[in-house]
């Protein structure tokens, strides 16, 4: 009886805090909703607005086709590089709403996708370097030691993955039908305020969540008297997990050494957080999306980024 009815008690107990510490919430709120109009829709909606439009047509996936030798000798994909690159300019989860968009219009089979999402929704360049590395850390040229590990070991998790039996000899349809450029543009902006509005959701309660979180550990960390460093990699790491962009700031404003911190960063963005995740799923509904097998690989690739990380750190 406990075990079916955990969810709905659950859900009791988060109101009753909610209603508890309206202080809190609002603050949750208000937060999520200003990460998630200045920085999640300015640069995620007209993108994917753009590569939904691009999606729909053959053009882009015969110019993939064309240059899919090195894509399918690394990946065993011919589309990979595709989201790949999307991710790259956007950002969480546009690599998955891409993905998703491929199995939407048959490119791709279950299978392939949830191998895919895994190692194509990364982070974006624009948030490593300008958001953590110039705006957190205060230089720019700290870039490198984020984007460079982040996005390696994206393409070392592929390179591990084809080695797996995910790829299943799905027949393509090839011959799509043609698709005015009215119809492709209002399906794509259908589309992508769908998920805008899901991701914008999952922002706003896991801010919530977030600064509920950040309110006990700091609770928690002045009651066991931790020391200063302890204290700050558990509470940033702590938050990292449920929200990157948060953890990320508590950790470059931290009195940690920098190659600590730059460590500690690696990790959060290459896992991606519990928020991301939920984002991830929101924007995946055109699949049977493998939740576990995502997980455990997002730890992996967190993993070899803080490897990569420490090894230029070493080097340089």
């Amino acid at each position: 009886m406990l075990k079916r009815n955990f969810i709905p008690l659950f859900i009791l107990v988060i109101i009753f805090l909610f209603v508890m510490k309206p202080d809190i919430v609002s603050e949750g709120v208000f937060n999520g909703l200003k990460i998630w109009i200045n920085n999640m829709i300015p640069y995620l909606l007209p993108m994917s607005v753009l590569s939904n439009i691009l999606l729909q047509y053959n053009f882009l996936y015969r110019l993939s086709e064309k240059l899919s030798y090195v894509s399918d000798k690394i990946f065993k994909s011919k589309y990979a590089f595709i989201p790949y690159f999307i991710s790259f300019v956007v950002g969480y989860p546009s690599g998955a709403m891409t993905v998703n968009t491929m199995a939407s219009y048959k490119r791709i089979d279950e299978r392939e996708a949830n191998s895919l999402v895994i190692f194509t929704n990364n982070c974006s360049f624009q948030f490593m370097a300008g958001a953590v590395a110039f705006s957190m850390l205060g230089d720019l040229n700290l870039s490198k030691y984020i984007a460079l590990p982040h996005l390696l070991s994206a393409v070392l998790l592929g390179m591990l993955l084809k080695k797996e039996p995910v790829f299943s000899g799905f027949k393509r349809d090839k011959s799509q039908k043609s698709v005015s450029f009215y119809d492709a543009f209002n399906s794509s902006i259908y589309k992508s305020i769908t998920s805008i509005l899901s991701i914008g959701g999952v922002i706003v309660i896991f801010s919530v969540f977030s600064n509920f979180f950040d309110n006990l550990l700091l609770s928690v960390s002045e009651y066991l008297s931790l020391s200063t460093s302890l204290s700050h990699i558990i509470h940033s790491l702590s938050v990292g997990i449920l929200e990157i962009s948060n953890g990320c700031s508590l950790i470059a404003s931290s009195t940690l050494p920098l190659d600590v911190k730059l460590i500690l960063i690696n990790f959060l963005i290459s896992f991606s957080g519990i928020s991301v995740l939920f984002q991830t799923i929101a924007v995946s509904d055109d699949y049977d999306f493998n939740i576990g097998s995502y997980i455990f690989h997002k730890s992996i690739q967190g993993l070899l980024a803080v490897l990569i990380c420490i090894g230029m750190l070493i080097l340089y």
